[in-house]
C-alpha cells in the first residue's frame, strides 16, 4: 500500500471514532445512551438498522455466490419485506407501549430476573459466535492487502469499534452506522463503474448480458416447488420469512422508541 492509501485507512478510522463520540449527546443518562434521548431522524435509524444487516460476510460472501452459481440466492431476502410489515404491527408497536429499553428487561417483568438472565446469556453467547465469522470476512480480505497477521487485523477493527460503542452509546452506532452505509453504496457503485469500463470494447454490456444469460447467471427467480433446491421463491418466502422474523425482532424493538 502507498502512502495515500494508509493516510485514507486511518483518517477514516480517526474519523468514525471522533465523530461517533461528538454526536453522543446525554449519553451519561441510560435514555439517552440506550435510545438516543429519542432524537434520532428517521433516515439514520433506517441506514443504521440496514447497515447492521449487511456485514463483510454478505458483501464478500453473496457477490461470489452470484459469481459462481447466479442470482438465485437473492430469493432468500424475498421474505424481508413482509417480515418487516409484520414486526411493524406487531413488536414494534408492542414494545414501544411497554416502555422498555431492551426485550430483556420486559421478561424479567413478565417473568423473573432468572428468565432475563437466562435470554440474555444465550443471545450473547449466539452473537459471540457469529461474531467470530462476520470479523473474519473482513479481516482476511485486510490482513491480505496490508500484509498484517490476522489477529492483528481483528484488534484493529475491534479496538475502534468497542471504543465508540462503549462510550458513546446508540448515538454513536447509528451515526457511525450511516457514515459507513454511505461507503458500502459508493463502493459498490464505484465496483460496478470498473467492471462496465472493464468489459472489452468488441464485446460491449449488451453482449456480456447476453452471455452472462446464456450460462444462467441472471436467473434470479425460481417457480418450481423443488425440495431438493436450495434456493426458489418458495423457500425464500417461507424460510427466509421466518429467519428475518428471528434476526430482525431485536432490532427492530430497539428503533422503535430511538
Amino acid at each position: 500500500m502507498r502512502s495515500l492509501d494508509w493516510a485514507v485507512v486511518i483518517i477514516y478510522l480517526v474519523w468514525i471514532v471522533y465523530d461517533g463520540l461528538r454526536r453522543s449527546k446525554g449519553t451519561d443518562k441510560v435514555d439517552g445512551y440506550f435510545l438516543g434521548n429519542r432524537t434520532l431522524p428517521w433516515w439514520a435509524i433506517g441506514l443504521s438498522v440496514m447497515a447492521t444487516q449487511m456485514s463483510a460476510v454478505t458483501l464478500v460472501g453473496t457477490t461470489g455466490q452470484a459469481y459462481l452459481t447466479g442470482l438465485r440466492f437473492i430469493q432468500f431476502y424475498f421474505g424481508l419485506p413482509i417480515a418487516m410489515i409484520i414486526l411493524s404491527m406487531t413488536a414494534v408497536p408492542f414494545f414501544h407501549r411497554a416502555k422498555v429499553y431492551t426485550a430483556y428487561e420486559y421478561l424479567e417483568r413478565r417473568f423473573d430476573v432468572r428468565v432475563r438472565s437466562l435470554t440474555s446469556f444465550l443471545f450473547l453467547m449466539g452473537r459471540a459466535f457469529s461474531l467470530g465469522v462476520t470479523l473474519t470476512a473482513p479481516a482476511v480480505v485486510m490482513s491480505a492487502i496490508l500484509g498484517w497477521p490476522l489477529p492483528l487485523t481483528v484488534l484493529v477493527i475491534c479496538v475502534p469499534m468497542i471504543f465508540y460503542t462503549t462510550l458513546g452509546g446508540v448515538q454513536a452506532v447509528a451515526w457511525t452506522d450511516v457514515k459507513q452505509m454511505g461507503i458500502i453504496v459508493s463502493g459498490m457503485l464505484a465496483a460496478v463503474v470498473v467492471l462496465v469500463l472493464g468489459i472489452p470494447r468488441d464485446v460491449g454490456i449488451v453482449q456480456a448480458l447476453h452471455l452472462a444469460g446464456a450460462t444462467g447467471r441472471l436467473n434470479a427467480v425460481d417457480f418450481q416447488f423443488n425440495l431438493r433446491e436450495t434456493y426458489t421463491i418458495w423457500s425464500g418466502l417461507i424460510g427466509g420469512l421466518f429467519l428475518m422474523l428471528a434476526y430482525s425482532a431485536a432490532i427492530r424493538a430497539r428503533s422503535s422508541d430511538t
